[in-house]
């Protein structure tokens, strides 16, 4: 199950994610991404990790996309840090080509 919380300020936009962000939740992950980036485009955009205790390579996808268009991320934990830094990585090197 993945919990998906949703706080909007006039600056900031951001999701809070508790459980799993596997199938069949990412979708509805995608529909809340979609939904808050054409809301205010102009705000940041903070997708909260802290909360999440796995993802699958779906989840993986749906994050990388996020980080492409400008999502910054909030973790704890060896693994979702490492994770989110490599997206990182892929997410630059798709701007580069």
């Amino acid at each position: 199950m993945l919990k998906i919380t949703r706080f909007d300020s006039p600056t900031e936009q951001k999701l809070i994610l508790e459980g799993r962000l596997t199938e069949p939740w990412i979708a509805d992950l995608n529909c809340h991404w979609e939904e808050t980036r054409l809301t205010h485009p102009e705000r940041k955009f903070v997708v909260d990790l802290r909360g999440v205790m796995r993802i699958d390579s779906g989840g993986e996808f749906v994050l990388m996309l996020m980080k492409i268009e400008g999502a910054e991320f909030l973790t704890s934990g060896i693994r979702i840090r490492q994770l989110v830094k490599d997206l990182e990585t892929s997410a630059s090197e798709a701007d580069a080509r």
